[in-house]
């Protein structure tokens, strides 16, 4: 449309600049002033494009379309170099221009033109916006028809666009100030995440919230592998329906079996830092197997790598994607402001983390070494010159050397742990502990955290990072006791951490290497409990690697006078009684016995005497039942069991207490005491008395 006066091309400068001085959102200045050029100029759309700071990408700064885009169109950055815009960087006037021609002068750039092209439309006008003597940007117009431009028209578009030019230029001003102001923040938000959230998963999803402000994203990965080839961390976040981040088990998402394996071949991807996206993005889908992965079940169309730190010891990465636009070259450049911070706060951690676990395990180890102490027991115990016990002993020197699993059969009380303890004192591994785990004195839900451990918040309760007794033993040895308690699904676990010599703490992503010899002990007959379903046949033949079966008293009643001679010396020392001998006639009763205790009941038998014995020796008329006698002389009496037998010592041990108590008045110590009476220790009495619940009546 001609301009018929200067007057109202002055007129149409005057509104333009007192809306560049007016409207302070960019978007709406543009969508006002493009209303009023289109009343001056024909055109059916117009777009602003700017450039950034070194003019080497084309960005959209402002469009107002008569036509839809095609969904695949990505509004990004493009590169300046080779595109069909390079030609004009140095304009200083109006260009108007074919979109055919370009198409067949600018082949390698067919994105903008040929798309245009496609769309029907045929001409577009370029109108410099300069700023600081250089092209900024330019004004766009575009039309379906081609049409001659005038000098005139020409001449005055490019006057009307010096006003639009310095709006364009504000707004780039204030758009950059804001973006350092956010990365300033940003970097200070993360910078006290780091410093003020000690715990990792909790720092990282503040960290993750920061990013996401700047550089919005669906998933963010912290990886560190160590120099074996194993990961030391491997974390990752993904964002919530509601906006927010969670920690994720990818392998819970992507549902293969493999999956540490894919994991450990895309660990090189952290050694390629950069920004991928479109066919670079798809070229790592074709190297690494976990890209595609979560491309195709997660929907991820981008990604971040950025290093962290690379030592000798461990690599490190930093992984960033997206599922809703692409990544350019300023996201990478805004995840690298916050990268340093990072990798420090992240290697203190790790090291903090190595600190506090080897805390923890010097802490394990010495409440072993205590329960070692206080436990008494020793392998030299092994008491008996009988040839059951010599043929087992000589299986236990056979086997003791190597790292071979032991597995002890035997009835109860018959010490097995002794041979547990035996074999591992004369294996290599004897200058590291023996950790024993009892899995039939734990409830069900609490041996897979004993054996295995747990990280902090794995489940309710957890308020602390625990390791288990595997990675407590590693290095030494490892005795499972009662290991036919243990349920069908702990079962599992347990022969993946035979089998692979590795394991994962509940709540963990870490996989741990283990170096532990096992031994497993039951009273149990696991062949039948392997028949019956109550145990795994693999489980069972990896722990029968070699088996151990401890006779029981019944089959080495030769050794019985030797194993009572060394329990009265030894309870004797403990009480302060002095060292009895045995009567003939009793010796021939224990020895003809029917010890279904095996040697814990022979041990209880003579604890007793031991308490009760006033006379020169040992008095055992009290104890032995007529049962016991019955035997003696080969009549078949009733058969009791341990449990029942345990409890009618521990019923007649409180009996005899209370009766010299009640002698005594209620004293302990001292003259006519309960403890002279007895003839025992008061020291040893009143730990009897504390034992047996009297210490609230009498002391």
């Amino acid at each position: 449309m001609p301009i018929e006066s200067m007057h109202e091309a002055s007129s149409l400068m005057q509104y333009i600049s007192d809306a560049v001085g007016s409207i302070r959102d960019p978007q709406e200045l543009f969508r006002t002033v493009t209303d009023k050029l289109r009343l001056v100029f024909e055109f059916d759309s117009a777009v602003i494009i700017t450039f950034d700071r070194d003019r080497r990408h084309i960005n959209v700064f402002f469009e107002m379309l008569r036509f839809e885009l095609p969904d695949t169109v990505q509004r990004k950055k493009r590169p300046v170099a080779g595109s069909w815009i390079e030609p004009h960087l140095g304009d200083t006037a109006v260009s108007v221009i074919s979109i055919e021609g370009e198409i067949n002068r600018y082949p390698a750039d067919l994105h903008v033109p040929g798309m245009l092209y496609d769309l029907g439309l045929r001409q577009v006008v370029l109108s410099p916006l300069r700023s600081g003597g250089k092209v900024i940007g330019f004004l766009n117009f575009v039309s379906k028809q081609e049409k001659n431009w005038s000098d005139g028209e020409k001449e005055l578009l490019s006057t009307l666009s010096s006003p639009i030019a310095v709006a364009v230029s504000n707004a780039l001003a204030y758009e950059e100030l804001r973006q350092r102001e956010a990365e300033t923040a940003m970097q200070l938000a993360v910078n006290n995440a780091l410093l003020t959230i000690r715990d990792r998963s909790r720092m990282m999803l503040a960290v993750c919230e920061q990013i996401d402000r700047l550089v919005p994203c669906t998933f963010l990965g912290i990886r560190v592998m160590q120099s074996d080839g194993d990961y030391r961390v491997f974390d990752n976040f993904m964002r919530e329906p509601d906006g927010g981040f969670s920690p994720m088990l990818s392998y819970d998402h992507l549902g293969v079996s493999d999956f540490r394996e894919i994991a450990r071949e895309s660990f090189a991807l952290i050694t390629r830092p950069g920004c991928y996206s479109g066919e670079d993005f798809d070229q790592l889908c074709r190297q690494y197997r976990l890209v595609a992965l979560v491309r195709d079940r997660l929907g991820v169309c981008s990604v971040i790598s950025a290093g962290l730190w690379e030592s000798p010891g461990s690599r490190a990465g930093l992984i960033i994607s997206n599922t809703s636009r692409a990544f350019d070259e300023h996201d990478l450049q805004t995840i690298g402001m916050i990268v340093p911070q990072l990798s420090l706060a992240l290697q203190n951690y790790l090291a903090y983390e190595e600190i506090d676990e080897l805390r923890r395990r010097l802490e394990g180890e010495r409440t072993l070494l205590i329960e070692e102490i206080t436990g008494a027991h020793d392998f030299e115990e092994i008491i008996g010159r009988s040839a059951p016990l010599a043929a087992v002993l000589r299986r236990v020197s056979q086997v003791a050397p190597t790292d071979a699993t032991v597995l002890i059969q035997g009835e109860t009380g018959t010490g097995k742990e002794l041979f547990a303890r035996a074999i591992h004192h004369l294996s290599p591994r004897r200058d590291r502990m023996m950790v024993k785990v009892n899995c039939a004195a734990l409830p069900a839900a609490l041996i897979e955290s004993e054996l295995f451990g747990h990280e902090k918040g794995s489940f309710t309760g957890a308020t602390e990072r625990r390791i288990g007794k595997f990675e407590l033993a590693s290095g030494g040895t490892i005795f499972l006791d009662e290991i036919g308690e243990l349920p069908l699904e702990l079962q599992a676990k347990l022969l993946r951490v035979l089998q692979e010599r590795e394991l994962e703490r509940i709540g963990g992503s870490r996989v741990i290497a283990v170096d532990v010899r096992v031994i497993a002990a039951t009273n149990r007959d696991l062949e039948g409990e392997v028949a019956a379903g109550r145990f795994r046949e693999d489980l069972y033949f990896r722990l029968n690697v070699f088996p151990l079966a401890i006779p029981s008293l019944r089959e080495r009643r030769e050794d019985i006078a030797l194993l009572a001679a060394h329990f009265a010396a030894r309870y004797a020392r403990e009480f302060g009684r002095p060292q009895l001998p045995f009567r003939q006639s009793d010796l021939l009763r224990l020895e003809a016995r029917d010890w279904k205790g095996n040697i814990r009941e022979l041990a209880h038998i003579v604890e007793q005497a031991v308490i009760v014995s006033e006379g020169p020796s040992l008095d055992f008329s009290s104890i032995l039942s007529p049962e016991s006698a019955a035997a003696a002389s080969g009549a078949v009496g009733p058969v009791r069991s341990m449990r029942d037998f345990e409890s009618e010592m521990v019923l007649l041990e409180r009996e005899l207490i209370l009766d010299a108590l009640q002698r005594s008045g209620g004293r302990v110590s001292g003259e006519g005491g309960a403890a002279e009476r007895l003839g025992m220790h008061p020291k040893t009495l009143y730990s009897r008395i504390d034992k047996l619940g009297l210490k609230k009546k009498y002391g």
